[in-house]
């Protein structure tokens, strides 16, 4: 993979609050649509499907997704494991309330706070078998707030229980952005709101705590075929026709059908990585 030093971001002065009405106004826009939390449906629905296929492998008669925005994925994830309790939580009061429009006897939605989670006042005495997190961590400021809020999500684990991290990755953007440049296009930004991931980071973070915290069990790169397709090839026929590139194209469509290549083939920033939960196996560290 390309090396990265630091994730970028296009705004250095970026407050909390800002964030936090940013995603507010996007409940209020797009309501239950998928389009509040992403703007790339087919994308969606690959990531949707390799988070199903993922809890399917896995004990999960209780599911906690954190960051759920407006319940979209959530509500997918209940309706693949009808048997399973799930819990969405947000720290959008808006989003939440959107969420709650959705009526499946399996779901709840609750508002709060990923940094908070262990202490929250319906869930955090909870333990659950799986917790997955869409894109929740990238919107924390800094990496110091984004390894807080996968520790609290940890807290929530069953012993053994499993963290399903979906998250944006400096890293493969970089390596996506250098495929456009072979084809005249511009490079993709990293959003304002958005704080990527560095894999540096992350890996020196999961061999610090691997063992008697969290140990990563699999890392894939999900969009690393879709991003090609879509953001590549197809990108550079609108550029050549002189016509932008819609999200909503049959070629993209048909791109998420493509299989995924693991962790290695990384030419989009969005990984998988899962984790077990390792409380009652730590072992005296030297």
């Amino acid at each position: 993979m390309a090396k990265s030093a630091k994730p970028k971001s296009s705004s250095l002065s970026r407050k909390p609050d800002d964030v936090h009405q940013f995603w507010e106004d996007q409940a209020q826009a797009h309501g239950g649509s998928d389009l509040a939390t992403a703007p790339d449906h087919h994308y969606r629905t690959l990531e949707i499907s390799r988070i199903v296929q993922a809890i399917s492998g896995m004990p999960n008669d209780t599911i906690l997704d954190v960051g759920c925005g407006n319940g979209y994925t959530t509500l997918e994830i209940a309706k693949a494991f009808p048997a399973s309790e799930v819990i969405g939580v947000d720290y959008s009061p808006k989003m939440i309330e959107e969420a709650n429009k959705q009526v499946i006897p399996n779901v709840e939605f609750f508002d709060g706070d990923v940094l908070s989670l262990s202490r929250h006042k319906e869930i955090g005495v909870q333990k659950f078998d799986v917790v997955v997190s869409t894109r929740c961590l990238i919107n924390l400021p800094n990496w110091d707030e984004q390894k807080v809020a996968i520790l609290e999500m940890r807290k929530m684990l069953k012993p053994d229980g499993r963290l399903i991290l979906v998250e944006n990755v400096q890293e493969g953007l970089d390596n996506l952005n250098s495929v456009r440049a072979t084809f005249g296009l511009d490079p993709i930004s990293v959003r304002w709101h958005n704080r990527y991931l560095s894999q540096v980071e992350v890996g020196k973070f999961m061999e610090e705590i691997k063992g008697h915290l969290l140990t990563v069990e699999y890392v894939e790169n999900i969009g690393n075929s879709y991003y090609l397709a879509s953001r590549v090839l197809y990108a550079a026929i609108c550029k050549e026709q002189g016509v932008e590139p819609e999200y909503d194209n049959p070629i993209n469509k048909f791109a998420a059908k493509l299989p995924t290549m693991g962790e290695f083939y990384a030419c989009s920033p969005n990984f998988m990585f899962i984790l077990k939960n390792e409380a009652g196996n730590a072992q005296p560290r030297s």
